[in-house]
């Protein structure tokens, strides 16, 4: 299986940057979605959690870890 990791980089940076986006406006006062804004870290998550999968057997420095973060839920 072939893993892009400036495709991964990529999207990482765009949720990242949409994340700061979402957070600036929270604390600024701005009006904001808080729908979206447990939407953007959950991207973030995911894509943590997908990266923690990603390994190379041969690379002892590389190797898969046993790391999960569990997605936030908006209790409404």
């Amino acid at each position: 299986m072939k893993f892009s990791m400036n495709g991964f980089r990529r999207e990482l940076s765009n949720n990242v940057e949409e994340l700061r986006e979402a957070v600036l406006q929270s604390v600024t006062g701005e009006l904001y979605d808080e729908d979206h804004l447990v939407e953007v870290v959950n991207k973030i998550i995911t894509q943590s959690n997908v990266i923690n999968c990603v390994y190379n057997p041969d690379v002892p420095e590389f190797q898969e870890l046993d790391l999960e973060v569990e997605h936030l839920e908006l209790v409404k």
